[in-house]
């Protein structure tokens, strides 16, 4: 393979390693966004403070997040070990 090939697998495991991390900074900031908006506008300031009951679909970009560090990082090794082999 020519080393094109690997710069290319390396570099597409950097941008979903960074994909991930700015994917989980989004979802804290957008968590503190809601609970801080919400806070003003509900009259029940008990289930702002503890987030009870949680909001599951706040957590999305941190799922997506966490699997493209994952994919990532596989792709960073992967791309590193081809490289070293040939």
């Amino acid at each position: 393979m020519p080393l094109a090939s690997y710069q290319a697998i390396m570099a597409m495991g950097g941008f979903f390693a960074l994909l991930g991390i700015v994917l989980i900074i989004w979802n804290k900031r957008e968590k503190e966004r809601y609970y801080d908006s919400i806070l003003l506008r509900r009259r029940d300031i008990k289930e702002s403070l503890t987030r009870d009951p949680d909001r599951p679909w706040l957590s999305a970009w941190q799922i997506g997040g966490r699997i493209s560090i994952i994919v990532g990082i596989m792709l960073l090794i992967i791309g590193g070990v081809i490289w070293i082999i040939s």
